[in-house]
């Protein structure tokens, strides 16, 4: 965690702000005591002590913590943003940036392992019940810029929510843009006898189940890329999204070809 709750005076603080003399701090999810730890290389946080019994913090990595913070940081100065608060708390859930872009309450969410797709819709619609439009972002993954990639849980959901497209953290405020396209596999053609006669099969190319061709778009800000989305709820295949409302950017498609799942 990047931020905690300093008991003697209730007030929330940053782990890079804080110094230890300033203990003890509390978690305030759970209320138990928080570690400080400041070292020369990772990102400055707070973390509970073992046995760990609390979710908050649970599953992030020092990649995650980056993201948080760089996102944190970048919006600061924009003229646009309001009420920007790392880690706030929602009672359901907690998002790790929140901020009011052009006066709409927004909640990013960096998606990370230990969060289940029913995770995911849960979190969206509470956001939705709220009033807070949602935008869920994956960590960067060097294997996007290969030719074929077999999109994850999340992010196959994703796919469907944001007809089409799927958001990657890349650096500050900028975030990458994905539309999956089809990935075609060959099937090489053979021949062999039977019965006398000879068949043959194969020579043809078919749309991979698994498979699917990263297709990468303009990099977006959050500050000023994108906007609200309120979409009914759709089901489909293994897929299924609530009502909800979504953070969405509003540059051009630019793929074609088949019919995107979710729209």
């Amino acid at each position: 965690m990047l931020t905690a709750l300093r008991q003697s005076d209730s007030a929330k603080v940053l782990a890079r702000a804080s110094e230890k003399s300033e203990a003890p701090f509390l978690c305030p999810r759970c209320w138990r005591v928080l570690v400080l730890r400041k070292g020369q290389i990772k990102i400055h946080h707070f973390a509970h002590k073992p046995p760990v019994t609390c979710a908050l913090g649970k599953g992030e990595t020092e990649q995650h913590l980056k993201a948080k913070l760089e996102i944190f940081d970048a919006l600061r100065n924009e003229p646009n943003i309001s009420d920007l608060e790392l880690e706030k708390d929602f009672g359901v859930s907690v998002a790790d940036i929140f901020a009011r872009i052009s006066g709409v309450p927004v909640a990013v969410e960096i998606q990370r392992s230990a969060l289940s797709v029913n995770d995911i819709i849960t979190r969206t619609r509470n956001y939705h019940r709220l009033g807070i439009a949602v935008l869920w972002a994956g960590l960067p993954n060097s294997d996007l810029a290969t030719s074929k990639y077999s999109p994850r849980a999340w992010e196959k959901w994703c796919h469907a929510a944001y007809y089409g497209r799927v958001y990657f953290w890349e650096s500050g405020q900028v975030f990458k843009v994905i539309h999956f396209g089809p990935y075609q596999i060959h099937v090489a053609s053979s021949s062999w006898f039977e019965d006398g006669e000879e068949r043959s099969a194969g020579g043809y190319d078919r749309t991979s189940r698994r498979w699917r061709t990263p297709r990468p778009g303009v990099p977006c800000l959050l500050s000023s890329s994108f906007r609200t989305n309120r979409r009914a709820p759709w089901s489909g295949g293994t897929v299924a999204i609530p009502e909800c409302t979504l953070y969405l950017d509003f540059t051009p498609k630019w793929w074609s070809g088949a019919r995107v799942e979710g729209t």
